[in-house]
């Protein structure tokens, strides 16, 4: 799967990584799985990480409406901050829709070209910070690297 997350329970903390070629039946799967994960929590910070090789060019333009709707989907949504993390203007541009997409849900976001800025907005103290910016280094090893640029593409359905 190409949708990847850890989540650090005692930090009430979720950190997904998108890398791969993304489609609109994994969002789905992932934000069903997501939603059990959550299920425990009380409440939960959140850095979703679009600054990975990620060909975003099989996700439909519905879904991508669809996906900030599916915050509503997600226990105890808003609770906490969530941080998107972007590697250029096409990938802030999409983070930006998302945000905009879910606002009736998440309000305490931030979209940032930097990991420290999104571990500092989670507002935890800094050996909290200094843990988790860890746990996402040593996943950010794995077979899906951060590239300089990121393939963004939607197939649009075609006019009636």
């Amino acid at each position: 799967m190409a949708i990847k997350n850890i989540l650090l329970p005692e930090y009430n903390f979720v950190y997904t990584y998108y890398c791969g070629s993304i489609d609109d039946i994994q969002v789905r799967a992932y934000a069903d799985r997501l939603k059990n994960q959550l299920a425990e929590l009380k409440s939960y910070c959140e850095i979703i990480d679009f600054s990975r090789n990620v060909d975003f060019s099989k996700l439909s333009s519905e879904t991508l409406n669809k996906a900030g709707a599916l915050e509503k989907e997600r226990p105890n949504t808003g609770t906490g901050p969530l941080a998107i993390l972007v590697l250029d203007p096409l990938t802030y541009g999409l983070a930006r829709t998302y945000s905009t997409f879910a606002s009736d849900f998440r309000t305490n976001v931030l979209i940032s070209y930097s990991l420290e800025d999104g571990i500092a907005f989670m507002g935890l103290n800094d050996q909290q910070n200094l843990q988790i910016k860890n746990v996402i280094n040593q996943t950010n090893t794995g077979t899906c690297e951060p590239s300089s640029a990121v393939q963004l593409g939607f197939n649009f359905p075609p006019d009636k």
